[in-house]
């Protein structure tokens, strides 16, 4: 296989890593308690969730919740559109080594007030990035136990676009899956009802977040340091959680609600992007060298020629055969889809079963096994 090239690369790194974190994390639950109902009821039930990289639900009787009619589809076009995002967002930073409007080896987190305001396409672009492979790679993830009809949660609810708030975007949209295992263990057992116990566990919730995420920017730049420097994660999240911890007290005073109740959505989506954004470079530090290799590489994952000199015919971007795959494969699930909603209705159970997409829920779900 040398021919592909280098397999190794800072994008492997990184997806080994979180499923490291989500593994320990998990344990960690077993071991507290503290996991969501029904997920320790059986051996069964355990090995599934623990297995899966996404987090899959259940229901309030603690058995495995069934996928809703049509999840498999809409997910697979939601993979193709997020791809089709990440590629061009991936040509955008091949073509700006992700610094659009600042030199290329340009050091944000050392330039004054990191680099606010000149830096913020930089940083946007490459906050971009990170959030289309996330919410690509985590999509995936929410396909295989939707194939076997098992929901799970949404990974991703389009924090860049719908973000009302601070809070709204750590706490409803961005990567749910770690915000219910943060929530779960180290938030909800010290928010008691008072304020000082959900600042305590929103503290150690987002203590926690910027400890695992450290580990994760080590690994992902183990033995090339160049764009990595300790401590800074952390201090991103720390910030955070003084954000998070202002709104909410802004939020109870007669200010905080009339302008709650006056600002568009829109107007409030931008003031959240300009109050995380200013300080992303200490987040982003240690993902700009991934960023940058996969651009050089023109492919999300490091795994085809950095020399096409005598790559013979000229071939379509990985990114973009993958996309056109997926789109395709979801266009011929959707069509069929629709199909068998137009077929008459028959009583027999059965004969909903024989007409029954892969994917959707029926009457035997895996749960009820």
């Amino acid at each position: 296989l040398a021919w592909l090239g280098p397999l190794r690369s800072k994008m492997a790194h990184f997806a080994l890593s979180f499923f490291g974190v989500v593994a320990g994390f998990r344990w960690l639950e077993l071991m507290l308690g503290t996991g969501p109902q029904g997920f320790d009821a059986s051996l069964k039930h355990f090995v599934i969730y623990f297995a899966s990289p996404a987090e899959v639900l259940f229901n309030d009787s603690g058995q495995l919740k069934a996928s809703p009619p049509g999840l498999v589809p809409a997910t697979l076009l939601r993979i193709a559109g997020h791809m089709l995002v990440g590629t061009l967002v991936l040509s955008l930073g091949k073509a700006t080594s992700f610094m659009p409007f600042l030199d290329p080896n340009a050091e944000l987190t050392a330039m004054t007030l990191l680099g606010f305001p000149q830096a913020l396409p930089a940083v946007y672009l490459q906050t971009a990035f990170i959030y289309c492979t996330l919410a690509t790679a985590m999509l995936m993830h929410r396909l295989l136990p939707a194939l076997f009809g098992i929901d799970s949660a949404d990974p991703m609810r389009s924090p860049l676009l719908l973000s009302a708030s601070v809070r709204d975007f750590w706490g409803r949209r961005w990567n749910l899956v770690v915000h219910r295992l943060m929530k779960r263990t180290f938030f909800s057992p010290l928010a008691s009802g008072s304020i000082a116990g959900r600042h305590a566990g929103g503290l150690l919730a987002f203590m926690m977040s910027g400890l695992f995420h450290e580990y994760m920017w080590l690994a992902v730049n183990w033995g090339d340091w160049q764009f990595y420097t300790p401590g800074l994660c952390l201090s991103f999240f720390l910030v955070q959680f003084l954000i998070c911890a202002a709104e909410a007290a802004l939020a109870r005073t007669t200010v905080g609600l009339a302008l709650g109740d006056v600002l568009p959505s829109s107007l409030r989506t931008l003031l959240t992007t300009l109050a995380v954004l200013p300080f992303g470079p200490l987040f982003l530090q240690g993902l700009q060298g991934m960023a940058v290799q996969c651009a050089e590489q023109g492919q999300t994952l490091d795994v085809v020629r950095r020399d096409m000199s005598d790559a013979g015919p000229l071939m379509p971007p990985l990114d973009w055969a993958l996309c056109a795959a997926v789109g395709g494969l979801a266009s011929i699930l959707q069509v069929a889809r629709h199909k068998r909603q137009r077929l008459p209705m028959h009583s027999s159970k059965g004969s909903h079963r024989v007409v029954s997409l892969v994917g959707d829920a029926t009457e035997s779900n895996l749960a009820g096994a």
